[in-house]
């Protein structure tokens, strides 16, 4: 935080600590001008027109000063103008109600500890002296007869008559003065300390907000130019891939002349791995129009159940090749809904590519579509080798295989679920899983029947 700023900070807390003082000094007023009626009711001679005359002096000052600090300019020695002002309007009130014998003694003390607290410690010894020396002056003024005394209880008793008395009390009510004005102002400098911390720890704070910032800023930066590169990477990758899909086709056709058994399965090997590059190619391509909202759709009234039959057909061969038990189970009423038929072609070829992938020889996969009150909810269930329960939480993100498939040396991109997820979340859908290492994954996902996915 610059310095300027906590000045400002500082002048703020001031001006707002002076604003309750004022608050404070008005609830004061009331309370004493209350106990003063409320003795006189009773019968007791307080000097009211004193009193009256000292509290409106107290009052009219308390209207300027929050005319001063409302208007956040005022004269310097204002605030410390109203501290002498209220130990003297505290040392008349303790006059005119009984001096020495007074029950307002109690009122120096408040005003010490809690004009200390709220203001500054140069409050501290202003108040202990204005105020201490006031209470001795006001004593021995009436001890010696310079004041007239008010005798506020009945016959002729007086605390006068006890010199030791009043040196005792006059001795007791500094000292207490005093170790108010102390430990109020241990409170003070304790607070000013934690203050110093605070805004000490603060700065490291905004310096390290400042780093992170410059952090975030500079891996957006990187993750853009990740996406960037991988986005043109791909685009001339996939022109060479698809002429060498084309090149080995013809030659395992024989349109360029017959070859051997042995060369032909050399090429097949061949044109499989140009398959998955090309497919990778493609997830690549599909992850960056998706981070850079580029993928763009087209919703229709379509049907689920044939979208998913059309992949069933694709698959077939696939799942037949490793013995997989396949069941469908599909609804018959499941209307139509507002999709994108090719995008969400490629969600669900996703789900069962990798139900098929990781289910071993002779397994089984189980899918399901039927309609759950205002969704079409479609499951796809594998008995396959699950997920270890520690990667659960990574399950959708980027390049995400788990230890126990990578392990087993199948091939994958770690991104499909990733372009499953984000397909079906812009079709205002969830998708949800429940996995069980060594025993089967069952990946689920609902689409609202009605939601407008314009």
């Amino acid at each position: 935080m610059r310095v300027t700023e906590i000045l400002q900070l500082e002048q703020e807390e001031k001006r707002k600590r002076l604003i309750w003082s004022v608050t404070v000094r008005f609830l004061v007023i009331f309370i004493v001008l209350l106990l003063v009626l409320l003795g006189y009711a009773l019968g007791l001679p307080f000097e009211l027109p004193g009193i009256l005359t000292a509290v409106t002096i107290v009052f009219l000052y308390n209207i300027v000063s929050h005319y001063f600090f409302a208007q956040k300019h005022h004269p310097m020695f204002w605030p410390y103008l109203g501290i002498i002002l209220d130990m003297a309007v505290i040392t008349l009130v303790v006059h005119y109600t009984g001096g020495i014998a007074s029950v307002f003694l109690p009122l120096y003390l408040l005003q010490i500890v809690g004009t200390n607290v709220h203001f500054s410690k140069s409050a501290g010894p202003i108040n202990f002296l204005v105020g201490g020396g006031s209470f001795v002056a006001l004593l021995a003024a009436e001890y010696h007869g310079a004041i007239a005394v008010i005798r506020v209880w009945p016959g002729t008793f007086s605390l006068y008559n006890y010199p030791e008395l009043v040196i005792m009390v006059a001795f007791t009510m500094v000292l207490l003065m005093g170790l108010s004005t102390y430990r109020s102002g241990y409170v003070i400098s304790s607070l000013q300390k934690v203050e110093r911390k605070l805004a000490g720890v603060n700065d490291e704070l905004v310096e390290m907000n400042k780093s992170f910032i410059m952090a975030n800023k500079r891996l957006r930066e990187l993750d853009q130019l990740k996406t960037e590169f991988i986005s043109v990477a791909s685009h001339q990758l996939r022109t060479p891939l698809s002429a060498i899909k084309w090149v080995l086709k013809m030659v395992m056709d024989g349109d360029v002349g017959p070859i051997s058994q042995g060369q032909k399965d050399l090429l097949e090997k061949g044109y499989q791995s140009n398959e998955r590059m090309i497919g990778l190619i493609n997830d690549l391509l599909n992850v960056s129009r998706i981070e850079e909202e580029r993928f763009q759709y087209r919703f229709v009234d379509a049907s689920l159940i044939d979208i998913i039959d059309r992949l069933l057909d694709e698959t077939k061969m696939m799942m037949d090749k490793k013995s997989i038990f396949f069941e469908r189970k599909v609804e018959h009423h499941v209307p139509l809904m507002r999709l994108d038929p090719q995008k969400m072609h490629l969600a669900v070829q996703n789900l069962l590519d990798n139900a098929i992938k990781y289910t071993p020889d002779g397994g089984k996969i189980v899918l399901k579509v039927f309609r759950e009150k205002d969704d079409v909810v479609c499951t796809v269930q594998d008995s396959g080798v699950g997920i270890p329960d520690d990667q659960k939480d990574r399950v959708f993100s980027k390049f995400f295989r788990g230890d126990n498939v990578i392990r087993m040396q199948t091939q994958g991109t770690g991104l499909g679920l990733f372009i499953s997820r984000s397909i079906i979340e812009k079709h205002k859908g969830s998708i949800s899983f429940e996995s069980q290492e060594g025993q089967g994954t069952s990946f689920t996902f609902r689409l609202p029947i009605s939601a407008d996915r314009q």
